[in-house]
């Protein structure tokens, strides 16, 4: 009986421990196919990855199946969905990865109040698309600086299409705020409402007038595709991540340079990207291999496919030393020294509405940009 017990023991605790993953990379990309390798690489744990969407349809997901208790133990979300996942209670912190060769700067972007919540896979940068062959002929320069953004944007505007394409959403102009100096949130707190954040809609609502600017609203988001591809806007601003995910959709009808987002002297360059999560109901056995397969994640050449893939930034150092040799790699990889988390460690996207719907109002309805903005602070300040 003894060694009957002592089997059934060892049997249990040699037990694979199967994890669920749901994730937003890409049915059968990326993470799926590291899933794989890491499953077959060991027998302890079993990763088991799930396609869900784009990352709104994510949080929507998310937030249903935490309410009724059916969300898989980690998941692997957006940088901005740390703050609200941390205020509520929702993810618990980390232990250090404990990963030799790992950039800490990159790292620390998974943090929340000085505690990991979020294991980066990799680091999207905020940026600034263009049309090559608009700029081309009219022999212009990717703009520095926002005085440089609104003289480029003037010379590209005509009567059926404008210099600049804006995306109402509250990533975007969390970035043009972050980039011209200003913040959207002081102390964990709103101030959407601030000098930072009526400098940059007074910026755009000059643009609009002057007729050098197209607005779509956060929900349009394949409109301001079309817009860009259809050659209805020559610039837009977007994380880094953005142009592989175009190219593998559609063919484009021209090339897509992409440059340092403009910046003011005391302007960050807004960091998004993606990060490993776990849930406060997740087993230490579930955290453990979340740990494990972050470990896979994080080796010097699949971090480098990764980045090469999708324009993240690698957390592997000599993966990034590789790709510094690549043009691209040393364009992004140049702005780490200004990089910021967009979210700006407070829950933005819990104030994503408010503030969406005054950028709307201040962009497409000619409500005056404070207006808007004040009422968006008061209705962010009464939310919990």
């Amino acid at each position: 009986m003894r060694a009957l017990a002592l089997a059934i023991f060892l049997g249990l605790g040699l037990a694979q421990v199967e994890i669920p993953l749901w994730h937003t990379l890409g049915e059968g990309g990326f993470l799926e196919a590291e899933a794989e390798a890491f499953n077959r690489s060991q027998g302890r744990f079993r990763i088991l990855p799930r396609f869900v969407g784009d990352y709104r349809e994510l949080g929507v997901l998310l937030a249903a199946a935490l309410r009724n208790g059916t969300a898989p133990p980690v998941a692997q979300v957006e940088l901005g969905f740390l703050p609200v996942l941390a205020l509520e209670g929702l993810a618990v912190p980390l232990p250090p990865p404990g990963i030799p060769g790992l950039d800490p700067a990159l790292l620390r972007l998974g943090e929340v109040g000085g505690r990991l919540y979020g294991y980066p896979v990799g680091v999207s940068v905020a940026v600034l698309f263009y049309n090559r062959e608009a700029f081309g002929a009219r022999g212009l320069s990717p703009p520095k600086d926002f005085a440089e953004l609104r003289r480029v944007a003037r010379a590209l505007s005509t009567r059926s299409a404008k210099g600049l394409l804006f995306s109402a959403d509250v990533y975007s102009f969390a970035a043009l705020v972050l980039a011209q100096g200003g913040r959207l949130a002081q102390a964990g707190r709103p101030a959407l409402d601030g000098e930072g954040a009526l400098r940059a809609l007074e910026y755009l609502e000059a643009l609009k007038r002057q007729g050098v600017l197209q607005v779509r609203a956060a929900t349009e988001v394949l409109a301001a595709g079309a817009d860009f591809l259809r050659t209805k806007a020559f610039m837009a601003l977007g994380p880094s991540t953005l142009l592989r995910a175009v190219e593998g959709r559609t063919r484009l009808p021209f090339a897509i340079g992409l440059a340092p987002l403009p910046l003011e002297p005391q302007g960050r360059v807004a960091a998004s990207g993606s990060v490993l999560v776990a849930f406060r109901h997740a087993s230490p056995e579930a955290r453990e291999g979340l740990l494990a397969f972050y470990r896979h994640l994080a080796e010097g050449h699949r971090q480098l496919a990764l980045a090469r893939s999708t324009l993240y930034l690698p957390l592997n150092l000599e993966a990034q030393e590789a790709w510094r040799k690549e043009e691209v790699g040393r364009l992004l990889l140049g702005q780490k020294p200004r990089l910021a988390p967009w979210h700006q460690e407070a829950p933005l996207l819990l104030w994503a509405p408010p503030l969406e719907e005054a950028l709307e109002k201040a962009l497409k309805g000619n409500v005056p940009p404070q207006k808007a903005l004040e009422e968006a602070q008061a209705r962010a300040s009464r939310m919990p």
